[in-house]
């Protein structure tokens, strides 16, 4: 009994050996070589937050800083540099460096208020290092908030990458003069529609913009297009749990789908609720023979029929109507004999009568 026992434990132990080192792998594969983490700021208006929420004072400047960790011996080059918050396209808060997705309501981008000490830094090892930002408020006051992100990006994950599919750890930067509520922006407006080529999609695209400086949450999107001339709907497309940025726009999108698209005017209506405030939009927009037949030719996305299938169709098309034709002849044929015949019988009966 007593050396099973032995046995059981001796099988334990060795699926114990062999297990570890494949979770000790997988553990090291999956490690991306650093970490980053937000020092807390005097300034930092809600410390329970881990990104930097901070109040700032007109012209004054103060230092923000990030620890950057290396969790692994080979050396990583990390590029860091700061982002602003805009709206995209799906109706989330996004960051970037592209100063033309900012709207002309953003007067001061958070970027421009931000200067990096140290934009590139290497760390191998398991070394520790501390990145400082300076951060410098424009002399004039703001209202609401300026929204942003610090950004630690990998830069040895491949020379031929994209910069888009680089690995990046992001530190979200918020400043405040008077850490106000920044999630009750109460204005919504609809500033553009049109209908273009998006991704090779046909779409109507509506542009709503947020001019204050603070967030505005939890929006529901009913959309319509009709043709102003029969008043017929064409598209109707609905949305929730849209937020847009401060101070943002973006493109409301409602995809046309397979179907050719024809010129004419069309008239936009739009109801927007987030369960305080309701807005409701109507636009007009013109698309022109040319646009719709360009749009038409150049979307990926459209229905195309094969040439054989075409053929197929005019072959059954054609024998369908053969067959048809024929039928119809024959059956013309065999009343004439019927007629034919009835009469013959007609005539025998009345002679047989006679005698």
């Amino acid at each position: 009994m007593k050396k099973n026992n032995y046995l059981y434990v001796i099988l334990l132990m060795g699926l114990f050996l062999f297990s570890f080192p494949n979770w000790a792998l997988a553990k090291e594969e999956s490690n991306l070589g650093y970490t980053v983490s937000a020092v807390p700021s005097s300034k930092q208006i809600d410390p329970e937050q881990s990104y930097f929420y901070v109040q700032t004072t007109p012209g004054e400047a103060q230092k923000l800083k990030v620890t950057v960790k290396s969790t692994r011996k080979e050396p990583v080059k990390i590029s860091v540099y700061a982002t602003n918050g805009f709206t995209g396209d799906q109706g989330t808060i996004e960051y970037t460096d592209d100063t033309k997705l900012l709207d002309e309501t953003l007067k001061v981008p958070i970027s421009s208020m931000v200067k990096i000490d140290t934009p590139n830094i290497t760390v191998e090892d398991y070394e520790e290092k501390e990145v400082t930002i300076d951060l410098t408020p424009p002399n004039e006051s703001y209202l609401g908030v300026k929204m942003g992100a610090l950004v630690f990006q990998l830069e040895d994950s491949g020379v031929d990458q994209p910069v888009a599919n680089k690995f990046a750890y992001r530190i979200g930067l918020v400043t405040s003069e008077n850490g106000d509520d920044y999630r009750d922006s109460k204005t919504l407006n609809l500033l553009d529609a049109k209908s273009t080529l998006k991704r090779g999609k046909k779409m109507v695209l509506a542009t709503l913009q947020n001019p204050e400086p603070k967030i505005l949450s939890n929006l529901e999107i009913q959309a319509e297009v009709k043709e102003k001339e029969n008043n017929n709907v064409v598209k109707k497309t609905t949305a929730k749990e849209y937020n847009m940025a401060p101070n943002s726009r973006f493109e409301f999108e409602m995809d046309w789908g397979t179907s050719a698209i024809r010129g004419g005017t069309y008239l936009l209506s739009m109801t927007v609720s987030n369960g305080y405030n309701d807005w409701k939009f109507e636009k007009e927009f013109t698309i022109t023979a040319a646009q719709a037949k360009q749009m038409n030719e150049e979307s990926g996305f459209k229905i195309i029929t094969p040439l054989w299938i075409k053929i197929v169709t005019i072959v059954l098309f054609s024998m369908t109507g053969i067959i048809t034709g024929i039928i119809v002849l024959r059956r013309k044929t065999m009343e004439e004999q019927w007629k034919v015949r009835k009469r013959k019988k007609r005539k025998k009966r009345k002679k047989k009568e006679g005698k």
